[in-house]
């Protein structure tokens, strides 16, 4: 019988959830990188949505107790190094 996890860890349907924010943010971010006439705030737009997305799926993970996968650690580590305030 599986036990239910404490109110203080997210579901797995909440951190499925909170992944597929970080997929549709990532292909945002991929149609703005490949409009013809993108517009530099719309990018960078993109690229904060990505991060804040990225932010709290590995904040949910951590409450849980969960590893943060290589590839949203090493996103993590490029966006918040960008200067995203413009």
């Amino acid at each position: 019988m599986a036990h239910p996890a404490p109110a203080d860890q997210p579901s797995q349907q909440r951190l499925d959830g909170l992944l597929r924010h970080v997929h549709e943010a990532r292909s945002r971010l991929d149609l703005q990188r490949a409009a013809p006439m993108k517009r530099h705030t719309s990018t960078v737009d993109a690229r904060r949505d990505l991060l804040a997305a990225l932010e709290t799926y590995a904040a949910a993970l951590a409450s849980a107790g969960r590893p943060v996968p290589y590839r949203i650690r090493d996103e993590l580590h490029l966006y918040r190094g960008l200067d995203l305030s413009r």
